[in-house]
């Protein structure tokens, strides 16, 4: 199979990552993939990413001029896709989604090409949501155009595939394939680093968080968390791995209250430096998330066999189950998260438990070799139909 793989992502972390390990796991499985997009993806990255041209427009640009810049990238990316159909002839384009992005699926129905489209998040209504839409109105509909113009949606929660659905998508045209790992990198005993540990300074037992500390994150929150633990556990340190427009008022906190020897930020780190980071971790936690999308952290936090505190929202309940791979809490409820590391802090064999059975999860439903699979049986059935009705089965 022949697959023309197409994303608008500047290089930001989780996406490309995403974007990368499923090139690779096409590729490995035998196929050839070319990819159209503005930058290269690595799924074990060693250097840090620069911030992208996009963010750097996106944070300078008014918005409405940056909503009119993205519409008008169709017009330079069309160009693109059609020089790279008409030389790499795909059997099928693969297209990641994205705000106001629809050249992609122009040009493979002009051509007659099955395309799939991998929706991660509803854009047009998230981005309304968190920083404002002033063209709200045309990317809703361009939105549904796009995700109606698809020969095949895969999405990655079936909470985003209900969303699909309530948005005029038919069941039988949308797979589910969740976010994944690939196991031998997210190997506890491969990734064992015990120097890193006294280096960082860390206690004997680590509470850790990977990821964007932003507001859809609850980090607002993790201050209390912070205190209620430290008045009731003394061998513990936290470490956040990752920066986000909390991480400043978290330090800032940790300063005043006289925690700083005790909490560890390491900043943003390359795909490549998570692993050993994580397996420093005997806790790890995720205080809240959105209602649709599919949180890596938590996939990766399984394949190195952590102990997981996660919020009880929709996506986070697909994949975890409530005392047997993970603990669940209220979504942002700090004083049940404080709660809830107390009582792994206290009880290190509920800690080995928990994360032996993510670990074996993970590795046995969720790797980046499944989903390139899944991709294969969907080409498969896009050749041969199934019966009309029969939505596909998720990952």
């Amino acid at each position: 199979m022949r697959v023309l793989y197409h994303h608008r992502t500047q290089g930001e972390e989780p996406e490309s990552i995403h974007i990368a390990a499923i090139v690779e796991a096409l590729r490995a499985l035998g196929h050839e993939v070319r990819v159209v997009g503005p930058a290269a993806a690595w799924p074990h990255a060693t250097l840090p990413r620069r911030p992208s041209v996009l963010g750097r427009i996106k944070r300078a640009a008014p918005g409405l001029l940056f909503e009119l810049l993205q519409l008008a990238y169709n017009l330079v990316v069309d160009r693109r896709i059609a020089r790279a159909i008409e030389e790499f002839q795909p059997d099928l384009v693969y297209e990641r989604y994205a705000l106001f992005n629809y050249a992609g699926v122009r040009r493979a129905r002009q051509r007659g090409i099955p395309l799939i489209l991998e929706v991660n998040t509803p854009y047009a209504q998230a981005w309304a949501t968190y920083f404002g839409l002033r063209l709200k109105r045309l990317a809703r509909w361009l939105e549904r155009r796009t995700w109606s113009a698809a020969t095949h949606i895969i999405t990655v929660t079936e909470a985003q595939r209900h969303m699909l659905v309530r948005e005029g998508v038919a069941a039988h045209a949308i797979s589910v394939c969740h976010n994944a790992i690939d196991p031998d990198w997210f190997d506890p005993q491969r990734q064992r680093r015990p120097q890193l540990a006294a280096a960082l300074g860390l206690a004997a037992t680590v509470v850790g968080f990977v990821g964007t500390m932003n507001r859809w994150q609850g980090m607002p929150a993790f201050t209390a968390v912070l205190r209620a633990v430290f008045a009731r556990c003394a061998g513990v340190s936290f470490l956040f791995v990752g920066d986000g427009e909390f991480r400043r008022a978290i330090e800032d906190f940790c300063r005043a209250e006289g925690y700083a020897g005790r909490v560890v930020f390491t900043g943003r780190k390359p795909h490549a430096e998570i692993p050993p980071l994580l397996a420093l971790m005997d806790i790890a936690v995720l205080l809240d998330s959105n209602a649709y999308g599919s949180p890596m952290k938590i996939f990766e936090y399984m394949g190195m066999a952590k102990a997981i505190i996660a919020p009880r929202v929709g996506p986070v309940m697909e994949v975890l189950r409530d005392g047997q791979t993970g603990l669940l809490i209220d979504a942002g409820d700090a004083a049940q998260m404080a709660e809830q590391i107390v009582r792994l802090v206290n009880d290190p064999a509920l800690r080995l438990r928990l994360g032996e059975a993510g670990r074996q999860y993970v590795t046995n439903h969720h790797t980046w070799r499944q989903n390139a699979l899944r991709i294969e049986a969907i080409y498969a059935a896009i050749l041969a139909p199934p019966r009309a009705g029969n939505a596909a089965d998720p990952c």
